[in-house]
């Protein structure tokens, strides 16, 4: 693919740009859904403040004090229990935890690197399931490719790309995907990978952190 290593150096150093753009896209997107869910959560609990059930509730808190002294103080913690739990039932429930995903730019690699690397990963999900790998991948041999345990997606390489769509920059559409797939999968780490030193099973479990 490449004549030159200074060439290759070029390119990583595009791709690791385009990568970072993407993950950095993904992460405000997720500062941004985390104001919004912050914003409705605020809304709730006025809406809650605001209901019938809940002025009704304290009413009945107001109505429960008497001489007695011992009647408040039971409505008044059965109220309050009551709005409690109101308000628990009435925010959205998180999501359940799920194993985070690591992307792997894995592009210019040969037929047999490519399947190498794909076979490496494997392996290191099958010793420590602690993440998922996603691997974005421009080898046609990987195309439509089912592994378990890793997702494979497919983009074209650059220069077909710029064969097809000469006034777009590849690295534009890297940028675009690795945002879409850190959102989709949650992403926690992205990974560009040297098509002149793939790494093995082992430098994979060496880098688990």
């Amino acid at each position: 693919m490449f004549d030159e290593p200074e060439a290759v150096d070029l390119a990583l150093a595009r791709w690791e740009v385009a990568t970072l753009t993407g993950r950095l896209r993904c992460v405000e997107d997720e500062r941004d859904a985390a104001v919004r869910d912050r914003d409705r959560n605020r809304d709730l609990v006025l809406a809650l403040l605001r209901s019938r059930p809940y002025r009704l509730g304290r009413t009945l808190v107001d109505l429960a004090r008497d001489p007695v002294r011992n009647g408040p103080s039971i409505a008044g913690r059965a109220a309050r229990r009551l709005r409690r739990q109101a308000a628990i039932q009435s925010l959205p429930r998180p999501r359940a935890a799920s194993v985070p995903a690591r992307v792997y730019v894995a592009v210019g690699l040969s037929r047999a690197g490519s399947h190498e690397l794909i076979r490496a990963l494997r392996q290191r999900v099958l010793v420590d399931a602690d993440h998922l790998p996603v691997v974005v991948t421009d080898q046609p041999a990987l195309r439509g490719l089912q592994v378990p345990g890793v997702v494979l997606e497919y983009l074209p390489d650059p220069q077909t790309w710029s064969r097809h769509e000469p006034q777009a920059r590849w690295e534009s559409l890297l940028a675009g995907r690795i945002a879409q797939l850190c959102r989709d999968h949650r992403a926690v780490r992205t990974v560009v990978i040297d098509p002149r030193d793939p790494p093995t099973l082992a430098r994979l479990l060496d880098n688990a952190a």
